[in-house]
């Protein structure tokens, strides 16, 4: 099934981010680096991150981009997901499978 993104704002209130979102996230993770926030994102398990904690996800997005330019793609889709949660200072929950 793989993973599935959703964000949430303020309360809680969760809305599913789409299956492009978790596609993306998969084909990001196996280039992150070991010392990264996504780098913790549980495959079979939930993780979630707050706004502050998604700034350094945006930086480390990247980062990503710099030493894999192959990504572009997905990581500017990706991007735009958690930039939409920073400016609305919600949270970003990843659904293991």
């Amino acid at each position: 099934m793989g993973l599935a993104v959703y964000t949430e704002d303020q309360n809680h209130q969760r809305a599913f981010a789409g299956k492009q979102a978790g596609r993306c996230l998969e084909e990001i993770l196996p280039h992150v680096e070991v010392d990264s926030l996504l780098y913790g994102v549980h495959r079979h398990g939930d993780t979630m991150f707050n706004s502050p904690q998604l700034m350094r996800v945006t930086r480390e997005l990247d980062l990503l981009l710099e030493t894999h330019p192959q990504m572009r793609g997905d990581a500017a889709e990706f991007k735009a997901v958690v930039e939409g949660v920073v400016r609305r200072r919600g949270y970003l929950w990843v659904s293991g499978d």
